[in-house]
Order: structure tokens, then sequence, then C-alpha cells
């Protein structure tokens, strides 16, 4: 997880957990778990396969299928996660966060904040990194808001401090809704001092940012910003084609393809890679059953999360789910402006995330150990 950062290390070493994890099945140290968030996933990768199946270029579609073994990842954290490991887990994201972000920062000072040159850190994009360091900082903050004091860890909040800093410099503006959005929720259910004094915080700091900071926000509502024209148009292709394909969509991976025949006249550019919208891009992509996986997968981590966040604020579990709630709130958020689904390194983290709540080994009597 905390290497997501980097997608081929993190395939390989997901490789040799999925092996270990194998091995501990059958040694009795580890075991299976059943969850209802399974119950989606089976279905995506069924349905994923039928959409490849009706792909008019089906082989291309049936190779852009080669990530699903990642979801296994999901009945591993069911069988293996525990406060213990999440504690370890946590300090590991600190850790490797950080030094994204300083590189981000290096980055950032060579080239000044301009739109044309943003940090991407070590990710392949920066919207990935922008993203990627979102959900973490997020966790983070779940973890900040609810540990109790005797367990709170003294490097979380300068680290949040200086994430947020990055996000901002990063220009990145699904980020930054999402966080917002995230931080709204944590003011609605917890009415933490530090979230409360938010807007505050947010009217003094706006008044230091640096006026390409500002300009960036002020975009955010302008319907005539040219970015947000072009993913109107998007939006209004990918209707287009699920209105076309409702049941298996164009096939997998084949939106770019299809682009240029679905394209409206005041779209900029000519073939995007995606539709910047999670539930458009994959009901357009694998049809409306697809869509309504993700849906569900969504519910049930909703109806998951909600038992341990009625625990006590000491049990770990509490702000286990704290954190999981913030970071797919900021996701799923953001992901209506861009299609993280899409996006390897934050998928990882994701699948994750919304397995988290449904693992036994975080609420069971005596899990700790």
């Amino acid at each position: 997880m905390a290497l997501s950062c980097l997608i081929s290390p993190s395939n390989i070493l997901l490789g040799l957990a999925f092996l270990f994890w194998i091995a501990a099945l059958i040694r009795g140290r580890a075991e299976l778990r059943w969850a209802w968030i399974l119950a989606p996933i089976g279905f995506w990768i069924l349905w994923s396969m039928v959409s490849a199946l009706y792909s008019p270029e089906r082989s291309f579609s049936f190779h852009a299928l080669e990530n699903l073994p990642t979801l296994l990842l999901m009945p591993m954290t069911l069988s293996l996660m525990t406060p213990a490991r999440w504690q370890r887990l946590l300090e590991l994201f600190g850790g490797v966060s950080f030094l994204t972000s300083l590189i981000a920062l290096w980055q950032t000072m060579k080239t000044g904040i301009d739109l044309n040159n943003r940090a991407a850190s070590i990710f392949s994009h920066y919207m990935t990194f922008a993203g990627w360091t979102m959900a973490v900082m997020l966790i983070l903050l779940g973890e900040a808001l609810r540990a109790p004091k005797e367990a709170r860890k003294w490097w979380i909040w300068p680290l949040i401090s200086f994430h947020a800093a990055m996000l901002a410099v990063s220009l990145t503006r699904n980020a930054w809704v999402g966080m917002g959005a995230a931080a709204i929720l944590a003011l609605m259910l917890w009415k933490p001092r530090p979230v409360m004094a938010m807007p505050l915080i947010a009217v003094l700091i706006a008044a230091l940012l640096p006026t390409a900071v500002r300009a960036r926000i002020s975009s955010i509502v302008d319907l005539n910003q040219h970015a947000n024209v072009d993913r109107e148009a998007m939006i209004l292709a990918g209707l287009d084609m699920i209105r076309d394909h409702p049941l298996v969509g164009v096939g997998p991976d084949r939106v770019k393809t299809e682009y240029p025949s679905y394209r409206y006249p005041q779209a900029i550019r000519q073939h995007p890679s995606h539709l910047h919208d999670n539930p458009v891009h994959i009901a357009a992509e694998r049809g409306l059953p697809a869509l309504a996986a993700y849906l569900a997968l969504l519910a049930i981590f909703i109806i998951s999360v909600i038992p341990p966040l009625r625990m006590d604020a000491a049990r770990p579990a509490h702000r286990i789910a704290a954190s999981a709630l913030l970071a797919v709130t900021g996701l799923c958020v953001a992901g209506l402006f861009e299609y993280n689904w899409g996006d390897a390194e934050i998928w990882i983290l994701t699948l994750f995330l919304l397995a988290l709540p449904s693992a036994p080994g975080l609420v069971e009597e005596g899990a700790d150990g």
C-alpha cells in the first residue's frame, strides 16, 4: 500500500504478498474471510469479461483486463488486516508520502507554480500525485481527529499541513474539491476544532496564496473556463456512448478509440484517454451493469463503515473506519471530475480502503495483537 505510488514495485510486492498469503492459509496462520464487499467485485470481474467479449476489438479489450488480479487485494485485506498492522501502515504512509511531497516541492521550486509544468513527484502524472497525496492526507486526518490523546502521533499534523501546502501549489482542482468534501463530512460527523477553524484559516491562506493558485480556485466555478467546457463535452459524449451501448459499453479501454465519433463541437481535446468522471466512464466503457457494481461497492462500504464508527473512539476500529471514510469520500468526489478509478496507483489504494471496514480482524476482540 505504501508503495502504491510506484506501480511496478507495488505490483511485484502485491504478487509476493499473494504467495505469502496462500502459504499462510495453508499453514493455518491466516484464514479466508467473507464479506459482502466481495460480491460486487465478483460481478465486476464477470461483467468486465462480458464487455470485452462483445467489444469490437476483442483481443485489445481482453488485454485491458490484465489488472483484474489486483482485485485479489480485497480478500487479502479482509484476511490479514489488524489494528497493529494498520499502525505500521500509517508509519509507512507517513514516510513515503513525506518523501514524495518533498520531491514535488523540489520540482515546484525549479519550475515555479506553473499550470503547464506541475509537479508529478515520482508519479506518472501530476494528477496521480495530487490524488494519491490527497487520499493519504485524509487517511492521516482520520487518525489525527479520532485517536485518543495517548495514542496520537506527533508527526501527523505537521505532515498533513505539508501535504495541504503541496496540494495547493499542485493546482489540481479535483483533489481540492475531494479534500474539501471530506473536511465538510468530518465537520458534520465530529465537529473537530481544527476543521471548524478551516473557513478562517482558508481566508487567511487565500490572502497569502500566489496569484496562480487564486486564479485556479476561481476557475472551479467558471463554466466558460476551457477545461470545464471540455469536461462537459466529455460527459455529454460519454452519455451518448451509454445511450448507444447501455449493456456492455464500447469495450474495456476503448473510450479513447470511440471518442472522436462522439466528440461535441465545443470539445477542446481530440483524443482524451478518459472522460474525467468515474460513473460516466465506467458506464460508457463497460455498460450500466458495471456502473451498478461500482455503486454497489460504495453502498456496501458505507453500510460496513457505520458499525465501527459507532464504537467508542478509543477502539482502533473506530479511527480506522474514520480514516477509510474520509479517504474514500475524497476519492469519490474527486472522481466526479477525474477518472481516478482507472488510475492504477490510486485504484490500488481505493480497493484497499473499500475493503478495510469489512475486515473482521479490525473489530474482533483481541485483534490488537
